[in-house]
This record gives C-alpha cells, structure tokens and sequence, in this order.
C-alpha cells in the first residue's frame, strides 16, 4: 500500500489473546524431549522455513557457546527445512546445545521458564510469537525485518533489535544478554506491557475510531 497517502492509511494489529496461566511442565517431559531442565534456555518458535531464519540462529551460537556451556537453544516448531537444520546442529557439533523439539500444543510453560527468546527472522508480518514472549515476561531479540518486529518489539526497552540477516550481531546481542542477568532483568522488567499495548480492548477501540472516522 505505498501507493497510498500515508494521510489515508491506519495500521490496526493483531491482538494479543490471553496467555494460560498453567505453567507446570514434567522433567520426564522435558527430558522426552531433549530438553535439559537444569540448563539456561533461550527459546525461539515458528516454522521450520527460511522465512524463520533458524539457521541464522544455529550458525551464530557456535560463536558465543563455548563460554557458556549452561546453556541451550529450544527451537519449538516443525516445517520443511527440519532435515536440513538437524544436518547443520550436527555439522557444527551442537546436538546437546541445539534442541529441535518439534512442535507443542502449549509452549507457553517452557517460554516462561526460559531465559529470553530470539527470533532470527528474514522478513515476517506481524509476529505474534514475539508479542506472546514478552508477554510471558521475556525479553526478546529479533532482527528488524520487513515487516513487524520493530512494531512490537521496543529496542533497549523490552528487547533488543539487530541488523537483518547479520550473524555477528546476533551472537553478540546473544552474548549480552547471556552474561548479564541484570540486563534480562532489566528488559523482562517492561515486557509484559505488551499485553496493554495489543490487548483487545485497545484493539477494538482502533476500529470504532476507523469506523467513525469513515461514517463522518
């Protein structure tokens, strides 16, 4: 719509549904899927596509795991690309840091008992996997991609936004947060916010704003 007079244009986004509050999830349950319940987790959730950029993800830990070798990457989700992204964890030697665990029908007690959650996007639309991480009370990295992640995520606020694509940057902002608990700390603080800011209400008031702008 760049055609069109950004004075006749109104953004109005996706709310944000309710997180379950059911947190409880079993170590044997954990362990079934490979997860290391005495790990730190860094999550990330979505199709297993090049849209998602899992393997931006995957070629940038190896940069920084070595130094902390607590830590483990959850990539929740399923998609074509599985193959090729267990091939390039096991290339770069990453098989106990590195976890496909597949698809979950709730993903939201992991997510809480992680540590931030990372989304390596080449281009998406609006993300809810970011809103619904922030509104487990994580911070978030994502790249500023075409479209979305900068609309949610509020960079040096509740999140932290690298260049698209960019390996380096990704491992470093990794790394900040990986070494500095304050910091998670600090961003977690405001993430949650984003519940007001999508919530439906807030939603729905947008569009009875829109409709009486149109009827008058």
């Amino acid at each position: 719509f760049q055609w069109l007079n950004p004075s006749r244009r109104v953004v109005i986004y996706n709310p944000l549904v309710k997180i379950p509050e059911n947190d409880l999830i079993e170590d044997n349950v954990l362990h079934n899927l490979g997860i290391d319940s005495h790990k730190n987790w860094i999550t990330s959730i979505g199709r297993l596509t090049k849209q998602k950029g899992f393997d931006i993800l995957i070629n940038a830990f190896p940069k920084i795991a070595h130094n902390y070798p607590d830590w483990q990457i959850l990539i929740i989700g399923e998609g074509q690309l599985r193959p090729e992204l267990l091939a390039l964890i096991n290339r770069l030697n990453l098989s106990n840091r590195v976890v496909l665990v597949g698809r979950l029908s709730n993903p939201f007690p992991v997510l809480k008992k992680s540590e931030f959650f990372v989304m390596a996007s080449r281009w998406e639309g609006f993300p809810m996997a970011h809103c619904e991480a922030l509104a487990c009370g994580l911070p978030v990295i994502a790249t500023d991609c075409l479209t979305g992640p900068k609309e949610i995520i509020r960079h040096n606020v509740d999140g932290v936004l690298v260049p698209n694509e960019d390996v380096e940057a990704l491992a470093t902002a990794m790394e900040n947060l990986m070494s500095n608990s304050a910091e998670r700390q600090r961003l977690a603080s405001r993430a949650t916010e984003v519940t007001k800011r999508f919530a439906l209400e807030k939603i729905l008031q947008d569009w009875e704003k829109l409709f009486q702008e149109v009827i008058n």
